[in-house]
Parts: C-alpha cells; sequence; structure tokens
C-alpha cells in the first residue's frame, strides 16, 4: 500500500513594478511563490512508486497499515497536523521505512518544519537513492530557502530517476531561471509542456521567460500565457500590461543603390 505523496508546484511571481517581469531580482524583490497562478487545479497527489523488490524498508508493514490509511485520508482532507501524527505512529511502528521517511517529510515541509524535513528525506535517500519524491520534494524545499544549488543539485537527481515528470522539468527551469541560466530554463519548462501540455505553471513561467528577453519575445510569452489560462491559472494584470506596453519592433528597411 503506497502513501499519498504532494509535490509542492513552483511558479515565478511577477514584479510590483512595469513595464516587463523579471525573474532574476535577489529573493527580497522577486521570489518564487508556493503557490502557482492555477485556479481551477491544485497541486496533484503522487504516490512513492513501489520497487521491484520488496523489503521491510521499502514497504509499510501490515501492523502500520491502518495508521498510513489514516494519514493518506488526512493529508487528502489537508489536515496536515493529523497526518503528521499519523505518519509519525507509521515510524514509530516500521523505524527506517522508505515510505514513512518519504511521506513524513513531505508533510513537515508543508508545515514548515524544514530542519526535519531535510534529515527525514536525505535518510530516505540514504535507504534508496533513486527515491524520486524524495529528491523533488528535498529540491523544492531549497529553492524555497533560497538555497539555488543544493537546489539545482537535488533537481537534477530527481531528473535522473524520473524524467518524465513535468513538475521536476518545471522546478529545475524555475531555479536555473534564478541562476540567470535562462536557455536552460526555458529548455526544462519547454520539456514540462511537451510532457504535459494542461501543464498551467509551465505555460506561465514560459511566458515569463519570453518577456525578460531583450527584447521581449512578445508572440510567444502571450501564447504561452494564454495556454496557462486554458488550463487554469488566473489573469495576471501585471503580465498583460506588459504585453501593452512592450515596444513594437523596428521596421526593416531595404538599403538599394541608385
Amino acid at each position: 500500500m503506497g502513501i499519498i505523496v504532494m509535490a509542492p508546484r513552483a511558479g515565478f511571481t511577477q514584479p510590483a513594478k512595469p513595464p516587463l517581469p523579471s525573474v532574476n531580482k535577489p529573493e527580497s524583490d522577486q521570489s518564487l511563490q508556493q503557490k502557482s497562478p492555477s485556479a481551477a487545479h491544485s497541486s496533484s497527489d503522487e504516490l512513492l512508486s513501489p520497487p521491484s523488490t520488496q523489503t521491510s524498508a521499502e514497504f509499510v508493514p501490515a501492523v502500520a497499515q491502518q495508521a498510513a490509511a489514516e494519514g493518506n485520508t488526512a493529508f487528502t482532507s489537508r489536515n496536515f497536523k493529523q497526518a503528521l501524527l499519523a505518519y509519525q505512529e507509521v515510524l514509530q511502528l516500521a523505524p527506517n521505512n522508505l515510505v514513512g521517511l518519504v511521506n513524513l517529510g513531505v508533510i513537515q515541509y508543508r508545515l514548515g518544519d524544514f530542519t526535519s524535513a531535510e534529515k527525514n528525506l536525505k535518510q530516505a535517500i540514504s535507504l534508496r537513492l533513486e527515491t524520486g519524491v524524495a529528491w523533488l520534494t528535498l529540491g523544492s524545499l531549497y529553492m524555497d530557502r533560497n538555497r539555488l544549488d543544493e537546489a539545482f543539485a537535488a533537481l537534477a537527481q530527481a531528473r535522473l530517476y524520473d524524467s518524465q515528470n513535468p513538475r521536476i522539468h518545471n522546478y529545475l527551469g524555475v531555479v536555473m531561471n534564478r541562476m540567470g541560466w535562462s536557455d536552460a530554463a526555458e529548455s526544462e519548462l519547454r520539456t514540462a509542456v511537451e510532457l504535459d501540455n494542461a501543464y498551467s505553471d509551465a505555460h506561465y513561467n514560459l511566458a515569463v521567460i519570453y518577456m525578460d528577453r531583450n527584447p521581449p519575445a512578445v508572440e510567444l510569452a502571450k501564447r504561452h500565457y494564454y495556454f496557462a489560462m486554458k488550463y487554469g491559472a488566473l489573469r495576471d494584470a501585471n503580465m498583460e500590461k506588459s504585453f501593452k506596453n512592450a515596444a513594437p519592433p523596428l521596421p526593416e528597411f531595404s538599403h538599394s543603390s541608385k
């Protein structure tokens, strides 16, 4: 029986002043928001993928099944404090259980206990290196704390073990862009929307990157911005204002000699 793991989502915030959005400012001025611009879609649940071999460290033993089920129910209803107690009981009954460690780390991250979350996620990874969900959550934690080098390293590991997960590519794109690697960020975000064309956060983040170019790639930005809205993102007045304020490209003149 797997335990539900909810991965957080990432998006770029918009700056307070026009004309163009920027994503490379320090966190005091321009930070990543935990809440995505999406309105219709909440963060999706993910399951910790069962490994090919069954060991006591990888599966919740039968004695902890009831606590795990209670944790699942509480987590789904966003009662994170109750879910925390349930996952703590799982680990009391089955110390060093991989699934319990990952999910407890996710809950602690959600509740803002970053120190405990980091400890449990690292312990889970020490038991099974290829646990993509643990790397993803750890990378998200580092991203939120503006520990960008560590976020990049963790998310690169997540991509290695779960390359078809669009959220990983989106988060990696966010981190890369904040590190100033806009071309690499664009590549990751484009991969995210190729894997899930309805992923509004990634479309929105691509719009921000295209508007941050000099000169802005306005039509590309509009394309992804309106895709983001189509798939659930809220309208962004600042983004739409930046579209209007973007100067049109200069006309090309031919210089023929007479």
